[in-house]
């Protein structure tokens, strides 16, 4: 088991300011797959992905990443384990492109021929600017693409990905998820927050978020399946409407 998550409480503010983001959350992902996590803004999908990754603490519960607590010091992550874009950007605007992924695989221990290759290559794939601009320069698109690149260069067992194809176009979009597949298959695990449903549908196992607890978990054509319908989205609709009822009961 790549992720598994038992019970996880997770809460910003004190008091009767005081959110709860996260209520008795549990998850499991297996390695080697595709965990698409799907939900609208706020339901705590950025907040369960730097809590597997270690950037929160959980208030209580347990997190398992790559067979380790995610608080024990063995853990391998945060670290080369593991490759992360996040939903908000975080690059050196001052570097260029080339600067930013030589940084990163110099980080990760990797040698400058490798950091070379995989730079070219993913510059190619991500249809990046050439190696010399300046990020800050960049579109905000660019940057996110940039962001991506990061995740992927180094090549890590785990790759927790926030939004990372938001304003891409359609045949790129493609593209990355073909790549994803293609090493989910050889043995990458990937957990992907999205918005797009149709990208969901592509997941090997999806969870469906809402206020903070998964509405369901299973493949999407069993989701489909246990809501008598042929759409994930309907079949998200479907969970939408019976938890908001069950709350008003």
């Amino acid at each position: 088991m790549a992720i598994k998550i038992t019970d996880l409480n997770r809460s910003f503010g004190v008091g009767k300011k005081k959110n709860h983001v996260l209520r008795d959350f549990s998850m499991k992902v297996e390695v080697g797959t595709i965990y698409g996590l799907l939900g609208p803004s706020g339901c705590g999908k950025t907040t369960l992905l730097k809590s597997v990754l270690g950037r929160l603490k959980p208030e209580s519960g347990k997190i398992l990443v790559l067979g380790e607590l995610s608080d024990s010091p063995s853990c391998k992550v945060p670290g080369s384990a593991v490759g992360y874009s996040p939903q908000e950007l975080a690059l050196y605007e001052d570097l260029s492109i080339g600067e930013t992924l030589l940084f990163h695989g110099r980080l990760h221990k990797m040698g400058q021929d490798k950091i070379l290759s995989r730079q070219q290559w993913l510059i190619d794939f991500l249809d990046i600017p050439e190696a010399s601009r300046t990020v800050g320069k960049l579109s905000g698109g660019e940057k996110r693409r940039v962001s991506l690149a990061v995740a992927l260069l180094h090549e890590p067992d785990l790759l927790l990905l926030d939004e990372p194809t938001v304003g891409v176009d359609p045949e790129l979009r493609a593209r990355i998820w073909g790549h994803l597949r293609q090493i989910a298959d050889l043995g990458t695990t990937i957990v992907i927050t999205t918005h797009y449903i149709d990208e969901a549908s592509q997941a090997d196992r999806v969870g469906l978020m809402r206020n903070g607890s998964l509405l369901a978990e299973e493949t999407p054509e069993n989701v489909m399946a246990s809501q008598n319908t042929t759409s994930l989205e309907e079949a998200f609709l479907i969970l939408c409407k019976r938890q908001a009822k069950e709350v008003i009961a």
